[in-house]
C-alpha cells in the first residue's frame, strides 16, 4: 500500500446530524437570552429599590442633622406617563423648618436641582414605584420632620410599604418598608407587606 493512500471511506456529517446540532444550539441561545433578560429586570428593580431606600435614609439624615424639614417626592410614573414631572423624584425642604406634618407644597417649597430619573424607555419608566404597597399610583411625598419621624402625603398607615416594580412585568418587584419610627428597609422575608 502505498504511504498516500487512504483506507475506507470518508465519513462527513449527515444533514440531519447538522440540523440537529443547529437546532439545540438555537433553543440555547434563545433560552440564554431570556435568562438574560429576565436577570436584567430583576436587577433594574433591585437597584431602583436600593435606590429608593439610600434616598430616603440621606433625606432623613438631613433632614435632623440640619434641623430643616424635608422630603422626598416621587412623580407619576409607569407606562406612556407625560406630565411636568413624570418619572422623577426629588427633594424638597419646607420653608419653615420646623413643620412636623411635612407634606409637599409646590407653591412654597424649595427643592434641590438634582432629580432622580427612573430608567426610561420613550416615553415609559422601565420601573414603576407605587405607594401602599401597589395600591397608590405617584405622585406621592415622604417627608421628615427634624426628629427624623416621617410623615405620609396622601396618608396611610404604617408600616407603609412601596412596591417597586419592572413595568412590564408587575411580578418583578420589590417592597420597601417605612417605619413608624422613620425607619426604612428592603423587605426580604419579613411579613410586614402583603
Amino acid at each position: 500500500m502505498a504511504t498516500g493512500q487512504v483506507t475506507g471511506t470518508a465519513r462527513g456529517f449527515t444533514l440531519i446530524e447538522v440540523m440537529v446540532a443547529v437546532a439545540v444550539a438555537a433553543v440555547l441561545t434563545a433560552l440564554a437570552a431570556n435568562a438574560f433578560t429576565e436577570s436584567r429586570k430583576v436587577s433594574r428593580v433591585t437597584g431602583q429599590a436600593r435606590l429608593l431606600v439610600q434616598r430616603l435614609q440621606s433625606v432623613r439624615t438631613n433632614a435632623v442633622s440640619q434641623g430643616n424639614a424635608q422630603g422626598y417626592r416621587i412623580g407619576p410614573n409607569g407606562l406612556n406617563v407625560v406630565a411636568t414631572d413624570a418619572h422623577q423624584a426629588f427633594v424638597f425642604y419646607k420653608t419653615d423648618p420646623l413643620t412636623t406634618v411635612v407634606t409637599y407644597d409646590a407653591a412654597n417649597d424649595r427643592f434641590d436641582g438634582n432629580r432622580d430619573w427612573l430608567p426610561l424607555q420613550g416615553s415609559s419608566s422601565l420601573v414603576v414605584v407605587q405607594g401602599k404597597n401597589g395600591a397608590q399610583d405617584a405622585p406621592f411625598a415622604i417627608g421628615f420632620d427634624i426628629n427624623g419621624l416621617p410623615t405620609l402625603d396622601p396618608g396611610g398607615a404604617f408600616p407603609y410599604c412601596l412596591k417597586v416594580s419592572d413595568s412590564t412585568e408587575p411580578s418583578i418587584a420589590r417592597k420597601v418598608i417605612l417605619f413608624d419610627d422613620g425607619t426604612i428597609k428592603v423587605q426580604k422575608d419579613e411579613t410586614y407587606c402583603p
